[in-house]
């Protein structure tokens, strides 16, 4: 799929979240007006979150979609990270208050009314919520947009409140034991602060541009798919994950013989076979070191007029080998 059509998908996705989101925070705030349950505030606070992260998340997918510029020549992907870590914060935040809300009314009583209304929103609330969730997550995934997946991410959480505040009720309609309904209010808030700190950790590391294990290792796969003599070893491989766009730089170990127009022309169609398998768009630049004749073990190259030693075996391009330093075998 062309960038313009991903684009296009990440705004219809951002739209829809944020479409429901609104819809569903009127439902909410109606159920907790009915019921006075103290689980159906937390819940419905939560989806306070929702709709302002909903509204932030629609407005950076339209900037982060502009291409790079003059003032800004990595792109601007990185604006996602960003819009994820503030959701990360207000997830976070909500969970707080709602603990310090269900403690207040867990000492001080509370009245639950209607119930059976209450909880017939509460359900139809967090099936929507769940699987909007999964098209949201999913799409972040697909599209390797952080706005979308914690977007995503968030939604399930929601999903996981509304089945607590769900199971509360039916546990205090049952028993007539109002004082759980704060309980279960202050527990998925509890949630809902471990969720917000993992999407701050994750979308943090992005913005520091911290080591990912699952792309390196998509990197490792296809270097080692598009191997072919004359790539003697790649090491000190880096990202920076800019949105959608990756900037990937590695060292590679060449004959030392090659000409400069030769270890050209070789790396410039090694990276063009990388980045036509990548999953997202990016660019990859190539480091030239000389294999100072100390990989003839593990180089396969024929007709090499410097050779020292026998070839013996290739070693495979392992995630260990591309991410470390220079290893001679």
């Amino acid at each position: 799929m062309n960038n313009h059509l991903a684009n296009q998908e990440k705004k219809f996705a951002s739209i829809l979240s944020l479409t429901f989101g609104f819809i569903l925070l009127c439902f909410k705030f109606y159920a907790y007006h009915i019921t006075s349950s103290q689980s159906i505030f937390s819940d419905a606070l939560e989806s306070i979150v929702n709709v302002v992260a909903g509204v932030i998340t629609v407005g950076v997918i339209i900037v982060a979609a502009k291409p790079a510029d003059e003032d800004h020549p990595y792109g601007h992907g990185k604006i996602e990270s960003i819009a994820s870590t503030f959701e990360g914060g207000a997830i976070l935040l909500a969970g707080i208050l709602i603990v310090i809300q269900a403690v207040q009314v867990f000492f001080h009583g509370s009245q639950i009314n209607q119930i059976d209304s209450g909880l017939l929103i509460v359900v139809g609330a967090g099936a929507i919520n769940g699987a909007l969730g999964i098209y949201l997550y999913t799409r972040g995934k697909r599209f390797h947009s952080e706005a979308l997946k914690s977007s995503g991410m968030h939604l399930l959480t929601d999903t996981m409140t509304s089945i607590g505040v769900v199971v509360g009720l039916l546990l205090v309609k049952y028993t007539g034991m109002s004082w759980i309904d704060p309980i279960v209010a202050a527990l998925f808030g509890g949630m809902l602060v471990f969720t917000g700190a993992k999407v701050l950790v994750r979308s943090g590391n992005i913005l520091v541009d911290a080591h990912d294990v699952e792309t390196m290792q998509v990197i490792a796969k296809l270097f080692h798919k598009h191997y072919r003599p004359g790539v003697i070893q790649i090491h000190f491989t880096r990202v920076i994950r800019s949105g959608s766009y990756h900037h990937i730089d590695c060292h590679m170990v060449i004959p030392e013989f090659w000409t400069v127009l030769e270890a050209h022309d070789f790396s410039e169609s090694f990276e063009k076979n990388i980045l036509a398998d990548y999953p997202v768009g990016g660019e990859l630049h190539i480091h030239h070191d000389p294999c100072r004749k100390a990989f003839c073990e593990s180089c396969e190259l024929d007709r090499c007029p410097i050779r020292q030693n026998l070839f013996k075996v290739r070693r495979e391009l392992s995630f260990e080998e591309i991410t470390g330093p220079m290893t001679v075998y």
